[in-house]
């Protein structure tokens, strides 16, 4: 939450931080983290190690993810402002989906904080 609440003041100098308390906020995101497509190819991409496409054609029947589009687009802002390494959970997630980093990559990035 926090991240998302610093990319968006970066946008938005005036968005208040109780906006990202209610239901657009926090309750999307939890609602994001257990539930939806993005969490279940998540789950099973670390749980079978195969690829996020492999999944998506098995477990989407044709839809595709918006989690790793999102943290691509994302990482582009961050890397064309040169403020990757404030967002380590941001980053952290492209590293997973693109540069084929292990999904326990992301807990050890965080606890090095």
């Amino acid at each position: 939450m926090k991240e998302m609440m610093m990319f968006s003041k970066m946008f938005n100098a005036s968005s208040k931080e109780s906006t990202f308390f209610e239901s657009c906020g926090v309750a999307d995101l939890i609602t994001t983290c257990y539930g939806g497509r993005n969490r279940k190819v998540s789950e099973a991409f670390v749980k079978t190690g195969k690829t996020l496409e492999v999944l998506e054609a098995e477990l989407l029947g044709g839809q595709k993810l918006q989690g790793p589009m999102t943290a691509k687009e994302v990482h582009h802002v961050l890397q064309s402002k040169g403020i990757t390494d404030s967002y380590p959970l941001f980053r952290s997630v492209y590293e997973i989906c693109y540069e084929e980093q292990p999904p326990k990559s992301l807990l050890d990035n965080l606890s090095a904080l």
